[in-house]
């Protein structure tokens, strides 16, 4: 691959890190409040010294006020050495917290992305084989359907049906994090049978959505003159469909996939809430109820950062799928 690519790409990625992080510093300072004030519950009225609020301000990098430009370089250094202070509420490093929840979110989204490949990718190639049939209808009219449905309205019916009225599945997806680094058979079985509905809500919507793209990009794909050469030379058509039109397709799929990506890290975080499933989308939801300013601001910097770095795995399968873009 082209050197120059990869210096661009992690140079583009750097940048936008910085700014990822410069917003964040912004933003949770635009709150209103005092966060060490709301820490201790009204320091001042309940007669607490000044020394301690003013102790607990330090902690939280704002001595000197919101913004004390001191503070500000100090909550970059911290930043990018994942040193996001400490939770007064449960007595914990962030990045301990981070830690504890970050496996559950991977393990759900990370499933839910390849299951939803692997069903979306192959029914869209499956449908662009039915063009102007009513299979193609079909599919496609389903597809559109389920891919308009919110998360959290399919999360909610999957409650009702699978968890209220037949109690097959738990209403709160929770289950101990020693059964994913700890794992045995029990246990796989015990999370397959947790992760169920939460899954099904991802895998069903993404899915729909990439079997429309796929779709689209196998229709175009097959009206281009390398195909009819290929045609004309007497290739069969399944070699025609898998072979020739899929590799030129997978570029616009590709793409969509990364745009698909953020989708479904904010499907996660409403579906996590939903089920109660540990991971970060949770802990982001409940550290934004508590005012856990350091919390939030921890959680949200990793998911922004996961989401950065899975942009640029899609643009280096973008070199590898089309020659044209290494050079």
């Amino acid at each position: 691959m082209n050197p120059y690519l990869i210096v661009r790409k992690v140079i583009q990625d750097a940048i936008l890190i910085v700014l990822m992080a410069v917003v964040l510093f912004v933003v949770y300072r635009l709150m209103p409040g005092n966060p060490a004030e709301l820490l201790l519950f009204g320091a001042k009225k309940a007669g607490l010294s000044p020394q301690r609020l003013a102790a607990v301000e330090a902690q939280l990098g704002l001595a000197g006020g919101k913004w004390n430009f001191a503070n500000f370089i100090i909550y970059m250094r911290d930043m990018f050495t994942f040193n996001f202070g400490y939770d007064y509420f449960r007595s914990l490093s962030v990045w301990a917290i981070i830690e504890s929840a970050l496996p559950f979110t991977l393990l759900l989204f990370g499933f839910a992305a390849v299951v939803s490949f692997l069903i979306g990718i192959p029914l869209g190639i499956l449908t662009s084989w039915f063009r102007g049939t009513k299979k193609e209808g079909s599919l496609v009219s389903s597809g559109t359907i389920l891919n308009a449905i919110p998360f959290f309205v399919l999360a909610v019916l999957l409650i009702v049906y699978f968890a209220a009225k037949y109690p097959i599945f738990p209403v709160r997806s929770s289950f101990p994090l020693t059964w994913i680094t700890q794992p045995s058979l029990p246990h796989i079985v015990g999370i397959i049978h947790y992760m169920a509905l939460p899954t099904i809500t991802l895998v069903v919507i993404e899915a729909a959505g990439h079997l429309l793209t796929t779709r689209a990009a196998m229709v175009g794909t097959l009206g281009e003159d390398f195909i009819m050469t290929a045609k004309a030379k007497g290739v069969t058509q399944g070699n025609i469909m898998f072979h020739h039109a899929a590799r030129n397709a997978m570029i616009p799929i590709s793409t969509r996939m990364a745009l698909e990506f953020a989708l479904l890290m904010s499907g996660a975080v409403i579906v996590e809430i939903i089920f109660s499933w540990p991971g970060m989308g949770h802990l982001l939801y409940n550290a934004t109820l508590t005012l856990d300013y350091p919390l939030a601001e921890g959680a949200l910097f990793v998911i922004s950062l996961i989401t950065i770095i899975t942009y640029s795995m899609v643009d280096f399968i973008h070199a590898w799928l089309d020659p044209r873009i290494r050079l």
